[in-house]
């Protein structure tokens, strides 16, 4: 039978030093964060502080309630849930396109986020042969920080939860000098028929069906 190694002073005390020394590392790193927020205005979504119109940093997924110096500006929080800790980000650019100028139709299932759409848009798109120019707008986007296949065109769900946030929005947008959200119809990702398709008109923030061939405004986002 094996006897049990006794433990030295000496292994016990450097032990100590050492769960000292992640204790310390610990609270350097809670401080520099708290820094941050304090010197730059910095937060991260799990902050739970994240309010709509504030400005996002993609580079490390930070918001700010004013500009930092030094950052690029990638978004503008356009909608944020009671947990203050996910929501949705308009980002700085639009077009004018078509839904589809071939008049793709996917039968894309009720429900689905404006990300899982717009992938399955693409997919359909791809295999039929036919264009999706709002869908792969959005998805190729890759301006102001934001990479390739990042952003979504967003669903119907997800256009109608920003449509009492105009004004903010609009202000936020203002103060970066980006392309401000105009009292027209921007797409969805949503299908309502094989011919038609959801849009927000932010003149009365309701939402309308459209032929899918006509030429609307699209504005990609991101969740978080």
């Amino acid at each position: 039978m094996k006897k049990k190694k006794k433990l030295k002073s000496t292994d016990i005390l450097q032990g100590l030093q050492q769960i000292r020394k992640d204790e310390q590392a610990t609270d350097i790193q809670a401080t520099t964060q708290t820094k941050s927020e304090t010197l730059f205005g910095l937060l991260s979504a799990e902050s739970g502080k994240i309010k709509v119109g504030m400005f996002y940093y993609n580079e490390d997924k930070t918001f700010s309630k004013r500009l930092v110096a030094g950052k690029q500006v990638s978004g503008v929080v356009v909608f944020v849930d009671e947990s203050g800790q996910h929501g949705l980000i308009d980002l700085l650019r639009q077009k004018i396109l078509p839904w589809s100028s071939d008049g793709l139709f996917v039968a894309l299932p009720e429900g689905l986020s404006g990300k899982e759409n717009t992938r399955l848009i693409i997919e359909a798109a791809q295999q039929k042969g036919k264009r999706a120019e709002a869908a792969e707008y959005c998805a190729n986007y890759a301006y102001d920080g934001i990479k390739a296949g990042e952003a979504f065109l967003p669903s119907k769900e997800e256009q109608d939860k920003t449509k009492n946030n105009f004004e903010l929005i609009k202000f936020s947008l203002h103060k970066i000098k980006a392309k401000k959200i105009k009292e027209e119809y921007y797409w969805s990702s949503s299908e309502y028929s094989r011919y038609f398709t959801w849009s927000l008109f932010f003149y009365n923030n309701r939402m309308y069906v459209n032929l899918k061939r006509t030429t609307q405004y699209v504005r990609p986002m991101l969740a978080f």
